[in-house]
């Protein structure tokens, strides 16, 4: 499980480390394969360890692409994922295309979310999260299904 929330650089090379803390997870789990693609709705990129991934493609490829939505999704996420593999320092190189997706700088933010990463420039990120902070604060008592919840 990916949790947290980390502030990484990306080097002249366009590679990224990811945090000591997960390597041994995506070796073990994933021979320290990756895989990186778009995120068809934020711009920011979804990192995989490669047992994930094939799951997630699964149900991607069994879903009705006659439907234009699925078929737009599946060109974004499928068509822009990208095979990586963790060097011996733990990093991972991002593609330019999909740096430039992403708008990805020197500053990134890495977040866990269970079974993958989103990977943020840093100026996206912040922007992002405060808009997402201020529509919380807005909807948290009309939302049914947030209501439920106690954190």
């Amino acid at each position: 499980m990916f949790r947290g929330i980390s502030n990484l650089n990306i080097d002249v090379k366009g590679r990224v480390a990811i945090p000591a803390r997960y390597r041994d997870s995506i070796t073990a789990n994933a021979s320290g394969e990756m895989v990186i693609t778009v995120d068809h709705t934020d711009r920011c990129l979804l990192l995989y360890p490669m047992d994930q991934w094939l799951k997630v493609e699964q149900v991607l490829m069994g879903l009705p692409n006659m439907n234009r939505s699925v078929r737009n999704m599946q060109r974004l996420v499928l068509g822009h994922a990208s095979e990586v593999e963790l060097d011996s320092q733990g990093r991972v190189r991002l593609s330019l295309p999909l740096r430039e997706y992403a708008n990805l700088q020197k500053k990134s933010v890495l977040i866990g979310q269970a079974n993958k990463f989103e990977l943020w420039g840093v100026d996206t990120w912040n922007m992002q999260r405060d808009e997402w902070l201020a529509e919380a604060q807005g909807n948290l008592e009309t939302d049914d299904v947030l209501s439920q919840i106690s954190l």
